[in-house]
């Protein structure tokens, strides 16, 4: 308990403005003793969840700053280390802990920069879904829909601009259809307010991509 106290207050502080150097590195690896020194413990699981997401956001935030980080394709840039996430859900399948660490791998395969097209947004509203649907009790399923919901609404303008009103059409239907969806599955989450509001967005004709603040 202790050591993962100081961890948590480690991951806290390196979380604030002008963090203590290292706190991040710190808290990585005392959540990561937690879980190998006590392996019986109820914290076990989430010390071991936390350690590979402390190292995940540091990793990721380093492949953010690389100039290959706006390439389309996501085999054009470095991958983040997957190893500590592949581990949790190894060790503790059908567990909170491993769909948050399986809601995380997904970065390694979405778009750096969607450049306009409905490749990306197609793919990536896919990958969210069928997350959602695996792990359908996670606390980012509704996180996952709404990540979804938006990229719908996105393709809805995409494909208007390919003057595609079929493919157009058929988006603005699935921007309904997922709103409606998770106001039946996560009536209080802030996200189904989000996802209600892209609907209403995309219901009155209103863009949700391609504005000056896109």
């Amino acid at each position: 308990l202790i050591l993962y106290g100081t961890a948590a207050n480690l991951e806290y502080e390196a979380s604030q403005p002008h963090a203590p150097k290292d706190a991040a590195n710190q808290a990585h690896l005392l959540y990561r003793r937690v879980a190998e020194y006590y392996p019986d413990s109820p914290l076990a699981a989430e010390a071991m969840f936390r350690s590979a997401d402390v190292r995940w956001q540091l990793d990721r935030a380093d492949v953010r700053t690389l100039p290959s980080a706006k390439e389309q394709e996501a085999y054009l840039r470095p991958q983040i280390y997957e190893g500590e996430m592949q581990k949790v859900m190894k060790q503790y399948p059908g567990s909170k802990q491993a769909a948050l660490a399986a809601y995380d791998l997904i970065d390694n395969k979405l778009c750096g920069d969607w450049q306009g097209l409905p490749k990306c947004p197609e793919m990536e509203s896919v990958l969210y879904e069928k997350y959602a649907d695996k792990y359908p009790d996670s606390p980012k399923a509704a996180q996952a829909l709404y990540e979804a919901t938006y990229r719908q609404g996105v393709l809805v303008s995409m494909y208007l601009v390919e003057d595609n009103r079929k493919r157009s059409d058929q988006a603005a239907a699935s921007v309904q259809g997922l709103a409606t969806e998770m106001k039946q599955r996560f009536p209080q989450s802030d996200y189904t307010a989000r996802a209600a509001s892209i609907a209403f967005r995309v219901a009155q004709q209103v863009p949700v991509y391609g504005n000056d603040r896109d």
